[in-house]
């Protein structure tokens, strides 16, 4: 075998360079969202967290570089729940290429009432899902831009266990805050199909990926990230485990292949 198609062993401690890359991963900076920015912030590239409260994507960035020293992270407000706002978020970008879009920004409530978003949409669902998707097509021509973009959307297990009911999509006639959370998550996983190009172009189409994180908890954990060590789940291939948990116990901590505090 030539030395030339030799292609290293994936190794998520030490992930492929990759400057010259912009990823943008929205809900960026807290729980598997900071990680995978913390871990993506180590290949070179531009990291540009999405979040709708500039003073949370602050603190995050600067986790991040106290981590990262050389890291190229910066950050655009991104309100899921606000679709009139997605043009000028994706606009704010100001790159002329995207090299890969991570969905993983996401709303669970936990009891009533039920909300809806400035589009009157429930607010999960409106957030979760037709945020995400409506985000997608305004990133498209950047996307389009990249030699082999991706859109990864992160799920959740909680969609086993619901189905999408098509005649109450906005769950107004039956509204449960953990059904309506999970049916959220029902939407998402069709977008795992590659959005191909029009017949007429050249273009290859942009993979789409739909990794499921499990639950966990979505705040950071500043003693002992997993950022430089978790699973993929803070990589490009992004298979997520349960990272993030304030107080992780031990069965997380092995999860993600941190060592026990001393």
């Amino acid at each position: 075998m030539s030395s030339a198609s030799f292609t290293p062993p994936w190794d998520v401690h030490r992930l492929p360079r990759a400057e010259g890359s912009v990823f943008l991963i929205t809900g960026g900076n807290a729980g598997i969202g900071y990680f995978i920015a913390e871990q993506l912030s180590t290949t070179g590239a531009t990291v540009v967290l999405g979040s709708r409260d500039p003073a949370k994507a602050e603190a995050a960035m600067a986790s991040i570089r106290s981590r990262v020293p050389d890291a190229h992270v910066r950050a655009v407000r991104l309100d899921l729940a606000d679709l009139r706002s997605l043009g000028a978020a994706a606009e704010s970008l100001a790159v002329e290429r995207l090299d890969a879009v991570v969905h993983n920004a996401g709303v669970a409530l936990d009891d009533p009432p039920r909300r809806e978003t400035q589009d009157g949409h429930e607010v999960m669902f409106g957030t979760n899902h037709l945020g995400h998707f409506a985000l997608t097509a305004r990133l498209m021509p950047l996307l389009s831009a990249a030699p082999a973009a991706r859109i990864v959307t992160v799920g959740s297990f909680a969609a086993k266990s619901e189905r999408l009911d098509l005649d109450d999509l906005q769950s107004r006639r039956d509204y449960r805050p953990k059904r309506t959370y999970g049916r959220s998550t029902c939407a998402p996983p069709p977008r795992g199909c590659a959005p191909h190009p029009p017949p007429s172009s050249s273009r290859a189409s942009t993979p789409a990926r739909g990794p499921r994180s499990g639950r966990c908890s979505t705040r950071p954990w500043p003693e002992a990230s997993c950022g430089d060590r978790a699973s993929s789940a803070c990589a490009a291939h992004l298979d997520a485990k349960r990272c993030g948990a304030t107080s992780p116990t031990p069965r997380q901590r092995r999860a993600c292949g941190t060592p026990a505090a001393t």
